[in-house]
């Protein structure tokens, strides 16, 4: 960590700048985006507080500090200001869950081992103070990082797909079943969902504020990527790019769920519109019901909550067996199955 030399006003310019960025979340301490500084200081008393980035902003950052530049002058300045933040807070900042996406889909731990040792390097090579340089615009561009491109030793596998992930994926491609049914209309296809959710697998609250925000036509809300294609694999790489998205969310919660029985606290950093949007409504002062009744006329929203409240009451888990995650492939590939019919492949 290097020093930084800040003007009296500036401190407060920078925590302003990341709150009106609205990039930063926790469910306690930021279900807007907007982290209170009395608040982060005072678990930072008790706790390490750690950030989490998405894939979108690992990549940005990758980029600029590979070409010192970046064409998007708005994603430039953002992606400085993040740096400048974390570190005047003297938060370490994690990109594991961004690097096994993108170890994910080249199913290979090397390469993501080469963007660890990467990132980390980036800690060292650049002071502090030229984030704050290039977040306030006084240069627009940062010297080349140095990259030794070698792997990082670790015995980490990062390609391996975790069950979030797939739990997601199936889900996102029975979804994608579901909006393309000209059959059905909004409310039978989120009751259909639930019902196949119930029967099959876990109940994620992100993929039902997603499900509830989709199928009530919301602004800044859209299906999977080509999921109106006839061509299968453009529809399947949009599912699973939405169901990494989803995996972000869904594999933080397992850190703050219980987090008053941990040491550390972990934000997540994201500048998704989407993905914001699906956090804000899950975490931002009400539940579940209180989103359908707020989206869906009240006829509607009676009938869908009707239907979810007499489905929990004594519902049993799905038994997913001794090896969940073949339980989780083979309902992945029924789905592909069933979504390649409804094309006529």
């Amino acid at each position: 960590m290097s020093f930084l030399l800040l003007e009296d006003n500036e401190p407060q310019m920078i925590w302003d700048a990341l709150n009106n960025a609205q990039i930063v979340f926790h469910p306690n301490y930021g279900s807007t985006g907007q982290i209170n500084y009395a608040e982060l200081q005072a678990v930072k008393r008790e706790k390490e507080v750690i950030l989490f980035l998405d894939r979108n902003l690992l990549s940005s950052l990758m980029s600029l500090t590979k070409n010192g530049d970046l064409k998007d002058e708005m994603e430039k300045r953002m992606i400085a200001l993040l740096m400048l933040w974390s570190q005047m807070n003297q938060l370490p900042v994690s990109a594991g869950l961004a690097i096994m996406e993108n170890a994910s889909k080249g199913d290979d731990s090397l390469n993501a081992k080469i963007e660890l040792k990467n990132f980390n390097e980036i800690f060292d090579f650049y002071p502090t103070q030229i984030w704050l340089y290039l977040a306030d615009g006084r240069v627009d561009t940062i010297p080349k990082c140095n990259f030794s491109n070698t792997p990082y030793e670790n015995t980490v596998i990062y390609h391996k797909s975790s069950d979030h992930f797939l739990m997601n994926y199936a889900s996102m491609l029975h979804l994608v079943n579901l909006y393309r049914n000209s059959d059905l209309n909004p409310v039978e296809k989120v009751i259909a969902f639930l019902k196949w959710n119930f029967d099959n697998l876990l109940i994620s609250q992100y993929i039902n504020t997603y499900l509830i925000l989709l199928f009530s036509d919301q602004n800044g809300i859209k299906a999977p990527k080509h999921a109106k294609s006839n061509v299968f694999e453009r529809v399947d790489k949009g599912c699973i790019n939405q169901a990494w998205d989803l995996t972000y969310l869904s594999n933080w919660s397992t850190f703050y769920w219980d987090e008053s029985k941990m040491n550390e606290v972990f934000l997540f950093a994201t500048a998704d519109i989407m993905l914001k949007q699906i956090f804000i409504n899950t975490h931002n002062g009400g539940d579940l019901f209180n989103l359908i009744d707020s989206v869906f006329p009240r006829k509607d929203a009676d009938r869908i909550i009707q239907f979810y409240t007499e489905k929990m009451t004594n519902r049993q888990k799905p038994d997913f067996g001794e090896h969940p995650k073949r339980y989780f492939q083979s309902l992945i590939d029924k789905e592909k199955t069933q979504l390649k019919q409804s094309m006529g492949d």
